[in-house]
């Protein structure tokens, strides 16, 4: 029973295995299944919508426009669109012909599918009356593309926002590539605890948790 109460089973990017990343019906799926954890991503928008996405904008290998037409690459950055522009866009089915359709062949396609935002996944677990199921979001930010993304004050003062907001300060715990956002996560909710990610060269990314302290 230790053991099991230790072991946190997590829904990478929603389950991407089975149903489009990231996305609502992923996370249903995810939520039936019973697992203890939703894994994503988020960014904001031009006009400060935090939504769901690993990318820092558009995929090309996942959005299609109105005339079902995948989009260009490299696609354009979520601070650069307004939240209407990006719920433009179909995310429901991986480009048939993408490297990332090769990994996952088994993915269920939902087309219709539209990009989620933060405030819609808290909705969607609390109409499932599931009190128990924790977040762990992932910042995408990166200080080398400065021009793909809020700076991280703003950046963080909007997802902590939506957190607060929503009440889910207790079941969310922020994990990220770029540090600097989880400094001021640790700052401004020192109860949150942050996860500190990095990438080792040959070998599959290593995590270090950190419990925030004041």
């Amino acid at each position: 029973m230790a053991l099991d109460s230790a072991f946190d089973l997590e829904a990478h990017r929603g389950g991407r295995a089975l149903m489009p990343e990231n996305t609502l019906p992923a996370f249903a799926n995810a939520l039936s299944m019973g697992v203890d954890t939703l894994e994503l991503d988020v960014g904001v928008t031009a006009d400060g919508e935090v939504v769901v996405s690993h990318e820092r904008g558009l995929n090309p290998d996942l959005a299609r426009d109105a005339n079902g037409a995948y989009i260009a690459a490299p696609g354009t950055p979520f601070v650069k669109l307004r939240f209407a522009d990006v719920r433009a866009y179909d995310v429901g089915q991986i480009r048939p012909d993408s490297a990332y359709a090769k990994q996952f062949p088994d993915q269920r396609a939902v087309p219709g599918t539209r990009i989620p935002t933060l405030k819609e996944l808290f909705a969607l677990v609390r109409k499932s009356g599931n009190e128990r199921v924790r977040f762990n979001i992932e910042t995408k930010i990166d200080p080398d593309h400065p021009d793909e993304s809020l700076e991280p004050q703003a950046f963080v003062a909007k997802l902590l926002g939506v957190i607060r907001d929503e009440k889910f300060s207790d079941r969310v715990m922020i994990q990220s590539f770029d540090w600097r956002t989880l400094l001021l996560v640790q700052q401004q909710a020192p109860t949150i605890p942050t996860v500190y990610l990095t990438l080792q060269r040959g070998s599959a990314p290593t995590i270090a948790l950190d419990k925030a302290t004041s």
